[in-house]
């Protein structure tokens, strides 16, 4: 985090929450995560941090005493019927059904009567295929374990493409540039490496089986879409995009008779153009009813898409990220920024 943001986070604590709210343009705010653990995950690990039970708690509890929470269907029914929504309500959401959704985040909330949404990726949806980014982060654990040979890492920079010797610093952040468009280079090192990525998904089962996500939805709580395979859309022709939306919207709605289609963009949804939401968004009969993206709270060309703020990094704690995102909705609508502008 830089400097700047540190002050900013430290500064806003004190900010009463009160006035924050009063002043917030938005009836709800929207946090989202990815996963809840207290041990280090291998293939996770080098992607991005994660609270732990204890601090996700809190969260929760901090949530429930200053917001209330609201479901998917609230939403939809505000959208489609005009039935008010509680000021200052909350949804939770999770990206890429991990299992920890079953492990440590559904109890939990349950448990407090909290609602939420978890988006799934199909291709990943019973331990099918492993994500790209999740091979990084092995591949890279695998080293930072000194797992691999100097012949190994002479090999994995020639297929990366660096000249001569290189160090382990200098591979590892080059495979950390590998993106979807050249996803099939995790595999190939991670064949020189040793690492059975296939036997991993038997072993570890890191994601969601059908039976779990179909307990989730017996529960009440909502699946939606999240791409077939994670890639970033600016990369994609709009009939891909498409082909992505709703080839993990569909099967998820038909294979649990979900009353509701329901997408969150992997990544980031910036520069998506506006034929996008048009053929997604369009009226009669449009293919998705809500669209969740991640530009912090903005607003965007239809009702019907909702924009997330992430509240997952350990090193801010709730109190802080809620009323930083309060704050950054507040300046916007006053600057005039908060509006989402497609082309």
């Amino acid at each position: 985090m830089t400097p700047l943001k540190q002050a900013f986070y430290t500064g806003i604590r004190f900010m009463p929450i009160a006035l924050l709210k009063s002043l917030n343009p938005h009836r709800i705010i929207l946090p989202y995560q990815h996963l809840v653990n207290d041990e280090q995950v291998a293939h996770i690990k080098h992607l991005y941090p994660f609270k732990g039970t204890k601090a996700f708690a809190k969260d929760i509890d901090y949530l429930l005493k200053h917001f209330k929470p609201l479901s998917v269907e609230d939403i939809l029914q505000h959208i489609n019927a005009g039935t008010p929504l509680p000021q200052n309500g909350f949804l939770l959401s999770f990206d890429d059904g991990l299992r920890e959704v079953k492990t440590h985040i559904a109890p939990l909330l349950e448990q407090k009567g909290v609602p939420a949404a978890f988006f799934i990726n199909t291709a990943f949806l019973d331990n099918k295929e492993l994500f790209y980014n999740m091979k990084v982060s092995l591949l890279i654990e695998s080293m930072v374990k000194q797992q691999v040979s100097p012949a190994q890492l002479e090999r994995m920079a020639e297929i990366m493409g660096l000249p001569g010797r290189v160090s382990r610093g200098e591979l590892q952040q080059r495979i950390r540039q590998i993106t979807y468009s050249n996803k099939q280079l995790a595999d190939e090192l991670g064949e020189v490496a040793g690492l059975d990525f296939q036997s991993f998904l038997r072993e570890k089962q890191p994601f969601l089986n059908s039976d779990e996500v179909q307990t989730l939805v017996d529960k009440g709580f909502a699946i939606g879409g999240h791409s077939i395979d994670h890639p970033y859309y600016t990369s994609l022709t709009l009939e891909q995009q498409i082909q992505q939306t709703l080839g993990s919207v569909n099967p998820l709605v038909e294979r649990f008779q979900l009353p509701y289609k329901i997408f969150a963009f992997p990544h980031y949804d910036t520069g998506v153009s506006k034929a996008f939401f048009d053929a997604m968004l369009h009226v009669p009969n449009p293919p998705l009813d809500l669209i969740f993206g991640t530009s912090n709270h903005k607003q965007d060309i239809s009702p019907r898409i909702l924009h997330r703020f992430n509240c997952e990094r350990p090193a801010i704690d709730i109190q802080s990220a809620v009323k930083g995102i309060l704050a950054y909705t507040i300046g916007n609508t006053y600057r005039g920024k908060q509006i989402v502008h497609r082309s």
